[in-house]
């Protein structure tokens, strides 16, 4: 059993690192577009697409991106670091979409008109609700050992590994959707802006959760051997996944 230190690998290879860079500018271009075109048009409306965009389009993804992803984060970073990374990104980043939504609801409440009737709004909802969901269970992937021996530790990884995936690209989605709103008309954004913000974040969302992707296929060929008999055991295959 390996210990719970800095990976044995060595240091990154020169693709792994040219990758990581592609993908952190990747996701860092569009929120930076974002918040340079809400300024440009600034009302306090904006603040919800600069914390939204900040929130769900850099800060959550790159807290996934961080615990498996990043090469040189992977290999120089105990992977207990790595989970206290993770979940710190995710509270800012939880964090920045309360405010966002705080936001457009008082907003709306100012104008006088109804909440959650666009399309944008009830996905972005939707997206908010299962994220705290996500982000909660979260919790119980971190301390498996609340469930053992009921219910294994691979399980409880996997399924939150599996939920994580989901709900980053619902964040991912929500941000392009939401230059797709009467929001981004108005502020006379341009639509090859929209395009370029577009490709950039698919890209990104692709780079940021192939591994993942991988690491879930792999966990669940665990769930078909036979559950360990012991606590020892089970700390070994909690650690192993």
């Amino acid at each position: 059993m390996k210990p719970d230190h800095v990976d044995d690998k060595g240091l990154p290879g020169t693709m792994a690192l040219v990758t990581s860079i592609v993908t952190h500018v990747l996701l860092l271009l569009p929120v930076l577009y974002i918040v340079g075109v809400a300024f440009e048009s600034y009302q306090f409306f904006s603040w919800h697409p600069i914390c939204m965009a900040l929130g769900a389009g850099l800060l959550t993804a790159e807290a996934v991106y961080a615990i498996n992803g990043e090469a040189y984060v992977s290999k120089k970073v105990r992977r207990s670091s790595r989970v206290t990374l993770h979940w710190i990104l995710h509270a800012v980043g939880i964090g920045l979409l309360i405010i966002g939504l705080v936001i457009v609801i008082v907003n709306k409440n100012d104008k006088g008109k109804e909440h959650f009737v666009s399309t944008h709004a009830q996905f972005g909802l939707a997206t908010f609700v299962i994220v705290c969901v996500v982000a909660s269970f979260g919790i119980l992937a971190n301390n498996t050992q609340w469930l053992y021996p009921k219910v294994r530790p691979v399980l409880v990884k996997v399924l939150h590994a599996f939920a994580g995936i989901t709900a980053t690209i619902l964040l991912i989605a929500t941000v392009i959707n939401g230059t797709y709103s009467k929001w981004w008309t108005k502020i006379g954004a341009s639509e090859t802006g929209r395009d370029l913000l577009f490709a950039s974040l698919f890209i990104a969302g692709f780079l940021v959760l192939v591994k993942p992707v991988i690491g879930v296929i792999a966990r669940s060929r665990v769930l078909a051997k036979p559950a360990p008999a012991s606590a020892t055991q089970q700390t070994v295959e909690s650690q192993q996944t």
